[in-house]
């Protein structure tokens, strides 16, 4: 058995006497881009793969290549992709979000260079330059031809000698002649090395949308990110409702939302109510309304002015009770209470603000539309308390704990 070092060592050898064409393969990739206004198009997510490895490729219509889709969403005002390498059981599927699009469209673009190049670069790469000689031009002006391009990333390598007047132009190397026997003659004048530029610094630290280090292995899922906004609220909400008694109803109950990315920032609530007038003068007597209800909201936020800020309108159904009594005054003695069934429709606007990543407020007003419409009357003597009218008017605030 070899130590792990001559192992090594004898991988490398192999690869070397074998060629380099295993290695220099470049993996055929059929992209499916879809992205929303504003992003970059497919050829500048291709661009960015192609600058962190020259393993990857597009492929032409008739080779098999691998599958990359990508999609690119907008959600309030963040970018949210998800790029799926592969088909059917050994597809893999990651998703990142991001500030913009640009940042989305890099990070998508590195984990398809690892996919495909596990030694991929964190950050895209220029182009890399022709070699470039250090000889100076003959007196015809034409550059030696004699020194061919070393290595590219190996500073210890000899630099080429000025060329000797003498004789033909070509370099010599360290303890050789210009005839190229060891040792014979003056030992050749050797130009300066050129200055290396260090080569640039790698910086994990700043891997874009926590996107794991190659070093880590670039098979594993990236970590789990927190998402921007916490889908789940849960809150209480007060409540003031005009024309459904004869006085205001004033009261409110817990309530719970869950916000959807639908494209509209689509939210959905449902919440229960209690409310009360409290003692209400009725001429010869007085009157109490109380109404119980369950409702459920869809709202859509379509309006952003501000980061935190939105507004957009709701439509909202509910149902219940609302019940009256009759209370003794001058001329009433005898007293009677009735609850019948309620139910309406509404049609509302909503302005919802965030206070932070946790707390949120909004309030929603706007008419409604009772489908049960009653009268209260005291029988002796007659007299209307209140009948229902056609439209109600509802104004509730509410303040909520993001899940």
């Amino acid at each position: 058995m070899l130590h792990p070092r001559w192992l090594a060592a004898v991988v490398v050898l192999a690869g070397a006497l074998t060629g380099g064409d295993a290695w220099a393969e470049a993996q055929r990739l059929r992209i499916a881009y879809e992205a929303h206004d504003g992003c970059p198009d497919a050829e500048a997510f291709l661009r960015e793969v192609t600058a962190r490895t020259d393993r990857a490729r597009a492929a032409a219509a008739d080779e098999a290549a691998l599958d990359v889709r990508v999609r690119i969403t907008s959600s309030e005002g963040r970018s949210r992709g998800r790029i799926t390498l592969g088909k059917g059981e050994d597809a893999r599927v990651r998703e990142v979000d991001g500030a913009t699009c640009g940042e989305v469209v890099a990070a998508l673009a590195l984990i398809a260079a690892l996919r495909v190049d596990p030694t991929a670069s964190l950050d895209p790469q220029p182009p890399a330059a022709g070699p470039r000689s250090s000889e100076a031009p003959d007196a015809g002006g034409a550059p030696d031809a004699g020194g061919a391009p070393g290595a590219r990333g190996a500073p210890d390598a000899a630099p080429p000698a000025a060329a000797d007047p003498g004789g033909p132009a070509r370099p010599a190397a360290a303890g050789v002649s210009a005839e190229g026997a060891p040792g014979a003659g003056s030992p050749p004048q050797l130009a300066p090395p050129p200055p290396v530029s260090p080569p640039p610094a790698v910086r994990p630290a700043t891997v874009p949308i926590g996107l794991p280090s190659p070093v880590a292995g670039a098979s594993r899922s990236p970590q789990p990110r927190r998402p921007v906004e916490r889908p789940w609220t849960l809150g209480l909400q007060g409540s003031a409702v005009s024309g459904v008694a004869p006085e205001a109803l004033l009261g409110g109950g817990p309530f719970v939302e869950l916000r959807a990315d639908l494209g509209l920032g689509a939210a959905f609530r449902v919440a229960a109510e209690v409310a009360s007038t409290g003692a209400v003068d009725a001429g010869p007597g007085g009157a109490r309304f109380l109404r119980g209800i369950g409702r459920v909201d869809a709202c859509a936020d379509l309006f952003r002015p501000a980061r935190r800020l939105s507004l957009g309108p709701c439509v909202g159904a509910e149902g219940g009770f609302l019940h009256g009594s009759g209370l003794v005054g001058k001329a009433i003695s005898d007293v009677e209470e009735g609850t019948v069934p309620w139910a309406s429709l509404g049609l509302l606007a909503r302005v919802t603000a965030s206070l932070g990543a946790l707390v949120r407020v909004d309030a929603q007003g706007g008419p409604e539309f009772p489908l049960v419409r009653r009268s209260f009357v005291f029988e002796n003597p007659a007299q209307l308390i209140h009948e229902v009218p056609a439209v109600t008017w509802t104004l509730r605030v509410g303040a909520g704990l993001s899940l």
